[in-house]
C-alpha cells in the first residue's frame, strides 16, 4: 500500500469530517469581466492555469430570459461569445496542482495516489448552504395536471456578491430549461426552472411527475456553530477561505470544450427543431450537474429567435449520458448546448 499523507479532522462524536487521503478539495477564485460589445471577446486572465476549470454565470436576475455566454477558455485566456456590455461572473476552480495564489499565501497541499487538496488562504472552496427537493412536470398518464415551474426561495438571502451555483439530481428522468436565479448580487433569493418533459422523445417516463433534488453553494464559508472543532483557515484580513465544519460541494467531473457532440434523436415538429447532443456522463446518481450556465438562455443577437432556450437533463434510466437540446422555433441555425462551464458534484457530507 502507498504512504499516505494529508490532513484529517474529526467531529465531537468522532465521525471524519474531512480525508485528503480520499477526498478531493477544489479550491476556487471568483472575479467579474465585463463585455466589451464585441460578438467574440478575448480577454487575458493570468489565473487560468493548464489544469483550471472555469465557470461562466450571470450576475442578475431576468426571470426565464437570463441569458448566459458560451464560453471557451485556454491557459491564460477566456474567451466570451455575445457577452454584449453586461458584467459576468467568472469562477476559476483549482485543480490542487497549481502553486500557491501569491507570494505570503498559505495552506496545505496534499497529493495521494492522484487524489489532490489543496487549502490555501486566497482561493475558498465551494460550500453547500441549502438544499431540498421538488417535483414539476406531467403528474401522471390522463392527470392532465402539469406543474411547468418550479420557483424556490432559500430560507434566507446569500448575501455573496456573485450567484450561488445551484446543483440539480433527479431520482430518474430529468428535462429543464429556463434556469434563472432570484435576486441580485448580495441578496440571491431563490431560483427557477421550466419543465421540458417531451413523451414523444423519451417516452412514457415523461408523463409522470421529475422529482429533483437539489442544492447550492457558495464561496461564503459560514462560521463554525460553538461547540464544534476542526481545522480552519483564514485569509491575510481573518475572513475564513475554509473550515472543516462546512460541508463541501465536490467537483467530480468537468468536461472539455468538444464534450457536447451531435447524437441522439432531435426533436422535430413541422418548423421546429431542437438537434441532440450528449456527452458522457459519471454513470453515478449520487452526481448533481450545475445548472447556472448548462440550463439558462443563449441570446444569439439581432434574429427572427434571438432568444434560444436550452434545457435537458438526463434520461429515463440512464446516467451514462448528459442529454441536452437547444430550442429552435425557426428550424435553422441550431446552437449547440453551452455546455463548457458545467461540472459534476455531489456534496461531500450527506445533505
Amino acid at each position: 500500500m502507498a504512504d499516505l499523507y494529508g490532513l484529517r479532522t474529526r467531529d465531537a462524536s468522532g465521525a471524519i469530517t474531512l480525508d485528503t487521503t480520499i477526498t478531493t478539495v477544489r479550491s476556487l477564485k471568483m472575479m467579474q469581466v465585463t463585455g466589451n460589445g464585441e460578438f467574440d471577446q478575448y480577454i487575458s486572465i493570468p489565473e487560468i492555469q493548464a489544469q483550471s476549470f472555469v465557470v461562466v454565470d450571470a450576475l442578475y436576475d431576468g426571470g426565464e430570459n437570463t441569458t448566459s455566454p458560451q464560453a471557451w477558455f485556454s491557459a491564460g485566456q477566456l474567451q466570451l461569445r455575445q457577452p454584449y456590455t453586461r458584467t459576468w461572473q467568472v469562477l476559476i476552480l483549482s485543480l490542487g496542482g497549481e502553486p500557491f495564489a501569491a507570494p505570503g499565501s498559505y495552506g496545505i497541499r496534499a497529493l495521494n495516489n492522484n487524489i489532490r487538496t489543496q487549502i490555501d488562504s486566497v482561493n475558498q472552496v465551494l460550500t453547500v448552504r441549502y438544499n431540498g427537493r421538488f417535483n414539476i412536470g406531467f403528474q401522471g398518464p390522463g392527470s392532465g395536471n402539469q406543474i411547468q415551474w418550479a420557483d424556490v426561495t432559500f430560507p434566507a438571502p446569500i448575501t455573496t456578491y456573485e450567484r450561488p451555483l445551484v446543483f440539480l439530481n433527479a431520482d430518474n428522468y430529468m428535462m429543464v430549461g429556463n434556469f434563472s436565479v432570484k435576486g441580485s448580487p448580495g441578496n440571491w433569493t431563490g431560483f427557477r426552472l421550466k419543465a421540458w418533459n417531451n413523451q414523444v422523445a423519451h417516452g412514457e417516463t415523461a408523463l409522470y411527475p421529475m422529482m429533483i433534488n437539489w442544492y447550492c453553494a457558495s464561496y461564503l464559508t459560514p462560521s463554525t456553530p460553538p461547540g464544534e472543532f476542526g481545522a480552519s483557515v483564514r485569509n491575510s484580513a481573518g475572513s475564513r477561505t475554509f473550515v472543516t465544519t462546512a460541508n463541501l460541494a465536490l467537483l467530480n467531473g468537468q468536461p472539455a470544450s468538444s464534450s457536447f457532440v451531435q447524437a441522439g434523436e432531435p426533436i422535430v415538429g413541422g418548423a421546429y427543431y431542437s438537434p441532440s447532443q450528449q456527452m458522457p456522463w459519471t454513470g453515478s446518481y449520487q452526481d448533481y450537474v450545475l445548472a447556472n450556465a448548462l440550463f439558462s438562455v443563449t441570446n444569439i443577437g439581432q434574429t427572427t429567435q434571438p432568444l434560444r432556450a436550452n434545457y435537458g437533463g438526463f434520461l429515463p434510466g440512464n446516467r451514462s449520458v448528459l442529454q441536452m437540446y437547444c430550442d429552435n422555433g425557426s428550424g435553422i441555425n441550431p446552437l449547440t448546448a453551452n455546455g463548457r462551464t458545467l461540472f459534476a458534484s455531489r456534496p461531500m457530507k450527506p445533505l
